[in-house]
């Protein structure tokens, strides 16, 4: 894939999107591209993870090991695996399988690191996104845990009236 097409793909996903273009095409540059065949397990689950992925085109399942099942993400074109291990170290939540042949772009820890630092205000807009991300994420759970506490208090009541 061209540079300019890599860079273009880049600028087109959040969280990269908040990203300088001279950052994203030293990202583009240094990234390495790689193909993987249907079924092809990228990384597991548990794995220590040292950068994330871009995928350019196909589709990369992720699937985490649990007692209960759980439903599987589909990461199709345009999407980025890992956007935490593109910053700092920890294990691969998830595995991650190719379910079609898929044309992935790894952007390691080191490079991103090296880029941002190289690039301060994208580490600035980077960081902000990632705050204004989590903090969505805790409004949302704080959603869901006011309905849910609703609930249990409706029970509660219905319970005590009812004597069991």
């Amino acid at each position: 894939m061209q540079l300019n097409a890599k860079t273009q793909r880049l600028s087109s996903i959040a969280p990269l999107s908040v990203i300088e273009s001279d950052a994203l095409r030293l990202l583009a540059f240094d990234g390495v591209e790689m193909a993987l065949e249907p079924q092809s397990v990228l990384f597991r689950q548990g794995d220590a993870a040292d950068g994330g992925y871009v995928v350019i085109s196909g589709s990369v399942a992720l699937e985490r090991e649990r007692e209960v099942p759980a439903p599987v993400r589909l990461m199709k074109s345009g999407s980025l695996i890992g956007l935490s291990a593109l910053i700092v170290k920890l294990e691969r939540p998830a595995t991650a399988t190719a379910r079609e042949k898929s044309l992935l772009l790894k952007l390691p820890r080191r490079l991103v690191l090296r880029v941002l630092e190289a690039f301060p205000d994208s580490a600035i807009a980077l960081k902000q996104y990632i705050e204004d991300s989590l903090a969505a994420q805790a409004n949302a759970l704080e959603r869901i845990a006011r309905s849910i506490d609703a609930v249990a208090a409706n029970y509660s009541v219905r319970e005590s009236r009812t004597g069991t």
